[in-house]
């Protein structure tokens, strides 16, 4: 077919989608995306590729002929309708990416579990043995210098994991199928287990040069049985040869032989299942190149969210893991076992309603591997609960203790792990993530140490002489609001290198930062942020030029006052609605800041910034896009300097009356006490601040937090509020809002570190 010249993919900070956007943009094609979710890891990958992500890709001036799409989108959603109007063509994830690969030599990896972990060992491999092809992962590596996705330069080869769950499955017809393993699953779109034995069973038959499968594994022998292409499997015994005859809790020595050279090789894993895994990686590798090093995966550096290492210490070591199918847990399990010494406690929470009332047997048989297991509440993806399909059927009959209030977690395993060389692990595939970094802090606030070097030991010697970087510093005193906990580390660059510095230190220990400028708009969780927060000082970066023209250059750390105090100084109109803002430029331009009827982007002409990956950029106004409280382009950007736009010029004593009267409107209609500014987005034709009045809620308070008498919008501290008593007001809020007015309110500022969507 015609390649498609550019694409607009939906739900492009997810795991699947986003390594396919990163892969068409290497293949030259304009891509924008769109998640209704941010702070994903993903979307610092789609800055570093430089995708933009774009609610109205046509309104940017873009034009895309194909809507690719995750199947979590549905009908209905907003990107969809949008999409459907403008008759474009709308393809699911896999749908897309068999088109692409449909006259390519691609290497299919599919199965219930190890998908991710496979195709990666395969990627890592590959490119140990110098070998140029494609990739498409669905996951993110934890070595940086591996992206998600890479086009290839000039090979055929592209290796990539189909998924099974939706179906899209149909659409590929491999040159090599790697068939990891296949249990029954997805009950929510296969009626039975033959339905989706089916589908496997249909691709092995679309396969061009060879089927692999490991050794041993029943269901895939039966449906490979009279297949015309050739079927090699894998292990002990079969026609690629791999025997483990040494290693240790990190590492394996394999002797291998049959199909591939006779020798030994020494891989970078640990433990039955990814052995096995990677004798399948290095099968691939051996087909396509003809023969295999010595340490043949010696640029693996494990997938995230695969067995993560989070904290450790003597007598004790934290891990995280996707695992969420009986299965899956089972190896993971077995894996610790056997590579670590002492009591196992699994903190588990089980994944969609339907998988949880289908397994729980096996859950609670996988479970009974661990010296203690919690269980949270199920993680329903979109599911609504049934019976059989909660956490309690998972605990039922066993020792397993159910933990509803997931704030107790840290308590418990503290108690748990106390005495003993201990593993905790933390399995699931929701967001069970977060209750794994929360411990891990808890631990490292604790004073115990990470074995691995921190922040400081990774820019020692590299930062200039002004830039400060400090550990736990208060939050609250930083934020417009007042409350919060400390961050981890912050810092104050004094010059471009020192950012570009700090946030490669950050993607090495895989660190996440923040960009603080005056605070507002913004609320910190009692507990801190367990990351890097970058703040741009007016000592530094407070710079102001004019260019004439009616135009001026404006530094990122330039405070929105102090800017319109320079407009009025040089004559320039325009800036007055700026001047009540509590923020700085680059804050502002993050948040598409506004008030009095205007937004920060109606006065700017260009703006200068630097992109996660350390790249310092520069774009018109029309490659941005500027949304009510956002601008995409900019997350996880570091703005250094914008080109502004007077609408002309005028008498200093005009504008200074002008910025008068709107700051006399605006000390009439806004609390004077600390807040975070508007809390809840305005929604189609009304107010928010409205919706809460006539709801009301007015003077309605928890705690120090109360809703303003002033204006409904505003949520003040009056004087010693906690995080939480503000979160506690916003749901009660929208909770009395929906039920009186029928509308859910939607936050507009910013949830430090964490989502919305996890907290009310």
């Amino acid at each position: 077919m015609k390649p498609t010249a550019s694409a607009w993919l939906l739900g492009a900070c997810g795991m699947g989608v986003g390594p396919l956007a990163i892969y068409l943009k290497g293949e030259g094609w304009d891509v924008s995306g769109w998640d209704d979710a941010t702070g994903s890891p993903m979307e610092l990958q789609l800055a570093n590729a430089e995708i933009p992500l774009l609610r109205d890709p046509w309104a940017a001036g873009r034009h895309p002929e194909v809507v690719g799409r995750s199947s979590a989108v549905k009908a209905g959603h907003e990107a969809m309708v949008l999409a459907e109007n403008k008759e474009v063509r709308i393809l699911r994830r896999g749908e897309l990416l068999a088109e692409r690969v449909a006259e390519r030599r691609f290497v299919a990896v599919c199965g219930s579990h190890g998908k991710t972990t496979t195709c990666g060992m395969i990627v890592a491999a590959l490119s140990t043995a110098g070998a140029d092809f494609g990739y498409i992962l669905g996951g993110l590596f934890r070595d940086p210098s591996f992206p998600p996705a890479r086009s290839a330069v000039s090979s055929p080869w592209v290796v990539a994991e189909v998924d099974e769950s939706d179906g899209t499955i149909g659409a590929f017809s491999p040159d090599i199928t790697v068939a990891v393993n296949l249990d029954w699953d997805h009950p929510d779109y296969y009626r039975d287990e033959a339905a989706l034995e089916a589908v496997f069973r249909a691709l092995f038959e679309r396969t061009r040069s060879a089927v692999i499968i490991p050794v041993g594994n029943e269901r895939l022998e039966r449906l490979t049985v009279g297949l015309k292409v050739p079927v090699w499997r894998v292990g002990l015994g079969g026609d690629y040869q791999a025997r483990p005859i040494a290693g240790d809790h990190a590492t394996s020595v394999l002797e291998v032989g049959g199909l591939f050279t006779p020798q030994q090789v020494t891989l970078p894993v640990a433990g039955t299942f990814n052995r096995s895994n990677a004798a399948m990686a290095l099968a691939v590798t051996h087909f396509i190149t003809g023969s295999l090093l010595p340490e043949p995966m010696a640029r693996w550096r494990g997938i995230r969210r695969r067995q993560d290492v989070l904290f450790e210490r003597a007598g004790l070591r934290v891990l995280a893991d996707y695992a969420h199918h009986p299965t899956e847990i089972s190896a993971l399990l077995q894996w610790i076992k056997e590579t670590h010494v002492g009591r196992l406690i699994v903190v588990f929470q089980p994944h969609r309603h339907t998988r949880t009332r289908q397994y729980a047997a096996e859950f609670r048989q996988a479970l009974a591997m661990a010296d203690h297991a919690l269980v949270l509440p199920v993680y329903a993806a979109g599911e609504t609960a049934m019976e059989g399909g909660r956490s309690e059927s998972v605990v039922a009959g066993t020792a397993h203790q159910l933990v509803e209030d997931r704030r107790q977690l840290p308590s418990l395993l503290n108690d748990l792990s106390s005495g003993a060389d201990t593993v905790v692990a933390f399995v699931g595939a929701g967001d069970i993530e977060r209750d794994a970094e929360v411990y891990a802090k808890v631990l490292r606030r604790s004073g115990a140490t990470m074995l691995s070097l921190d922040l400081p030991d990774r820019v020692a010697g590299r930062l200039s002489a002004g830039c400060v970087l400090r550990a736990n510093e208060s939050l609250a005193r930083r934020t417009t609001l007042g409350v919060g906990g400390t961050a981890r580390w912050y810092a104050e660059p004094a010059i471009v290198d020192d950012i570009v510095t700090l946030l490669q230190a950050a993607a090495e220990l895989d660190l996440r930062y923040f960009v603080l400028g005056r605070g507002s708009n913004l609320w910190v969780p009692d507990e801190g942020y367990d990351g890097l927060i970058l703040h741009l000082t007016s000592q530094h970066w407070g710079n102001m030029t004019s260019l004439g023209e009616n135009h001026i250059r404006v530094d990122g750390g330039v405070r929105l006052k102090e800017l319109c105090g320079f407009a009025t100084k040089e004559g320039l109109a325009g800036f007055e609605f700026l001047e009540g803002i509590p923020g700085t430029l680059g804050g502002s331009l993050r948040m598409n800041a506004g008030a009095m009827g205007g937004w920060i982007f109606d006065v700017v002409e260009s703006i200068e910034w630097l992109a996660p990956h350390g790249q310092v950029r520069a774009a018109r106004r029309d490659c941005f896009d500027a949304l009510y409280r956002d601008c995409p382009q900019l997350h996880g950007a570091v703005v250094l300097s914008a080109v502004l736009r007077a609408s002309g010029k005028d008498d200093g004593t005009l504008i200074r009356q002008r910025m008068e009267a709107m700051s006399v409107k605006r000390r009439a209609s806004q609390p004077r006490e600390a807040s975070a500014g508007c809390v809840f987005r305005n929604p189609v034709a009304d107010k928010a601040g409205r919706l809460i009045e006539v709801s009301g809620l007015k003077g309605h308070q928890v705690g120090a937090v109360t809703v303003s008498p002033v204006h409904g919008n505003f949520l003040v501290n009056l004087g010693e509020a906690k995080s939480a008593d503000f979160i506690s007001v916003m749901r009660e809020v929208r909770a009395s809002v929906k039920l009186s007015q029928g509308v859910e309110l939607q936050p507009e500022i910013i949830a430090l570190g964490r989502e919305w969507k996890d907290l009310l």
